[in-house]
């Protein structure tokens, strides 16, 4: 601070500098904050609050050191865990569901929903990724790690390469609780609620209303 008298008065101006440890060895100083004091009430309080802040900072500080340590134990212990056979198993089934969603129904990239609706956005992904921002479509990742493209569109969603309006109401009764790739299976499985237990998919062009149903009655369930 620029001052270091214990009573400061009305109208002082202090400067205030975060501490860096490496200061002094050429690098370059953190940002600086000016106070200026309204009045003998203002400086009392902020003289008190001083140590309060000092020690609460002191206990942020230190929980996010924990917590980081704690996101890297995880991270490491994850890649030396062995997954079990039946872990396996179960990875090897649900990559099988994911490889036949795409191949029944098909899928886009960002850059061919842009061309089949005309958009000249220098940004081929933007149409796309607006739609995924207002919640009328989603993305899966790609199961082939190396293909070019990473975030696809699975086809049923899109009528003339535009989004199907039934799709957003499911979206928006699901309110983000499921992941992308659970959405997929959602639509393309057998659902109970629907008539003759049909696929949520099937019905999307027939009986719409039906499907945003059933999503909001599976989504007020898996509340419960």
């Amino acid at each position: 601070m620029a001052k270091t008298s214990s009573h400061m008065l009305q109208g002082d101006v202090f400067t205030v500098q975060p501490y860096r440890s490496d200061q002094g060895h050429g690098s370059r100083a953190g940002r600086a904050f000016v106070l200026e004091v309204a009045d003998e009430a203002a400086s009392n309080t902020l003289l008190a609050s001083l140590p309060l802040l000092d020690r609460l900072l002191g206990e942020k500080i230190a929980a996010v050191r924990e917590r980081r340590m704690e996101e890297m134990v995880d991270f490491m212990a994850a890649r030396m865990l062995a997954p079990s056979v039946v872990e396996l198993e179960m990875a090897q089934r649900l990559a099988q569901r994911h490889a036949r969603i795409l191949n029944e129904f098909g899928f886009f990239s960002a850059e061919q929903l842009a061309d089949a609706n005309g958009s000249q956005a220098s940004n081929r992904a933007a149409l796309a990724d607006n739609w995924r921002k207002r919640r009328q479509v989603f993305a899966v990742s790609h199961p082939d790690k190396a293909a070019r493209e990473r975030d696809i569109y699975p086809a049923f969603q899109f009528e003339n390469g535009k989004p199907i309006k039934a799709v957003q109401e499911v979206l928006e009764a699901f309110g983000g609780r499921k992941a992308p790739w659970k959405l997929a299976l959602w639509f393309t499985s057998n659902n109970g609620g629907l008539p003759g237990s049909a696929r949520p998919v099937d019905l999307l062009a027939s009986d719409p209303d039906a499907v945003v149903q059933a999503a909001r009655g599976d989504a007020e369930g898996s509340a419960a």
